[in-house]
């Protein structure tokens, strides 16, 4: 005999979430509201919150509204621009790869579009700023392909984690490398790469803007498949859904909504990462912000009080001629790390060790093999490093100076 749940249970629980959800959607929104009303009066001109009134009333002086409107305004939109589509990433990237370390960062979609506009300046290809955007998005999107696959689309937090960590690394390496072969063609690429919201004009905001609409609608448009996507491979293949392709979708719209940001902004560490940690306790208690159509916008909310809260705290605590020369990315980067540090302490590790990432050796003869090749290899490379240089040797040289029968140019050079 079936058994079935009284009619009025499932009612309070949901009225319950749906004004907690509205709740803490309008506290966010308090909250937003007064730290971009806070990043308004900071700066280095002497332009308070009655300066600002008067300029937003048009009853200010002309300098005076010049500066709300060609930079403190500015500010202020790309600090919830940025915040909001990194916020939504990061959220979207975490879903379809079912990994709470999953975001920009670690997918190495910031280290993919630096080297991406690294190699553009060092080409001298002259790029309007939406053309240097589907650079970004190019070198992002790849670079996320690149870390999913090696990590097996979210198989293991710490296979993610290496892959993205590894990719980020030898991408950023190439592109200091570039920045230092090529100081002229890449200037102020590398500040660029600490991350600030400082803006001239509303121009980079508008031109960015479309590409946060595309990459935010499309994600809403796959939030159902996204949901879906939480109750596993095989469960979402049985209800219909592409799984591959979903992902795939999924990870380049928020490849895009990252590059929005890179090319805004520059790269803006760990919102993407912290924002969506922030919404997952709500998610838990609050039933509406567990699905992604409304989970994403509560995640880019708590990306953009992240940004322009750390914008209105680093003005706060430093005078205002030194806040502007310390980007933003410092003052999220901070925050970030103290987040890792907790996230380290209260997070217990559910990896596969014993079984599936323990290093096996298939055969004997095989290491043996792979030793005798990387020892082969490692003496080549000591001997190129003492032939090769300014000045080439030969082994010849080398064998002299070390009987004492070299030259003077060749003891000095060795």
């Amino acid at each position: 005999m079936a058994v079935t749940a009284p009619p009025s249970a499932p009612r309070p629980p949901a009225v319950a979430s749906r004004t907690g959800a509205a709740a803490v959607t309008a506290a966010l929104l308090l909250l937003l509201a007064a730290l971009a009303a806070a990043d308004i009066t900071q700066g280095t001109a002497a332009v308070g919150a009655p300066e600002v009134l008067k300029a937003l009333t048009g009853r200010a002086e002309p300098s005076d509204a010049s500066v709300v409107v060609a930079s403190r305004l500015p500010r202020m939109a790309a600090g919830l621009l940025v915040g909001a589509v990194l916020g939504i990433a990061g959220a979207a990237l975490q879903a379809v790869s079912r990994n709470v370390l999953a975001s920009p960062d670690t997918l190495a979609v910031n280290a993919g579009s630096y080297l991406a506009l690294g190699l553009a300046a060092v080409t001298g290809v002259s790029l309007p700023l939406l053309a240097s955007s589907g650079i970004a998005f190019a070198g992002g999107v790849t670079a996320a392909a690149v870390v999913l696959g090696l990590s097996g689309l979210g198989a293991g937090t710490v296979r993610l984690v290496l892959a993205g960590s590894a990719l980020t690394l030898g991408l950023t390496a190439v592109t200091e490398g570039l920045l230092l072969l090529f100081p002229e063609q890449t200037e102020g690429l590398y500040q660029w790469n600490q991350g600030s919201i400082a803006q001239n004009g509303f121009g980079g905001v508008l031109s960015v803007l479309p590409l946060a609409v595309i990459g935010l609608a499309g994600l809403l448009l796959l939030s159902r498949r996204i949901d879906t996507l939480a109750l596993g491979d095989e469960a979402a293949r049985g209800l219909g859904v592409p799984v591959r392709a979903t992902r795939v979708a999924s990870v380049a719209l928020a490849a895009l909504l990252s590059a929005a940001a890179v090319t805004l902004a520059g790269p803006i560490g760990f919102v993407g990462l912290c924002a969506p940690a922030l919404v997952r306790p709500l998610a838990r208690r609050i039933r509406p912000f567990a699905r992604a159509r409304a989970g994403l916008p509560l995640a880019g909310l708590a990306g953009a009080v992240l940004v322009l809260g750390s914008d209105v705290a680093l003005r706060a605590a430093v005078p205002p001629d030194v806040a502007v020369a310390v980007p933003t990315g410092v003052a999220t980067s901070l925050a970030g790390a103290v987040f890792l540090v907790v996230l380290a302490t209260r997070v217990r590790d559910a990896g596969r060790t014993a079984a599936e990432d323990r290093l096996r050796i298939r055969s004997r003869t095989a290491f043996l093999a792979a030793t005798a090749v990387l020892v082969a290899l490692l003496a080549a490379v000591a001997v190129a490093a003492v032939l090769l240089g300014d000045s080439k040797l030969l082994l010849g040289d080398v064998a002299n100076w070390a009987q004492g029968r070299a030259g003077r140019a060749v003891g000095f050079v060795l």
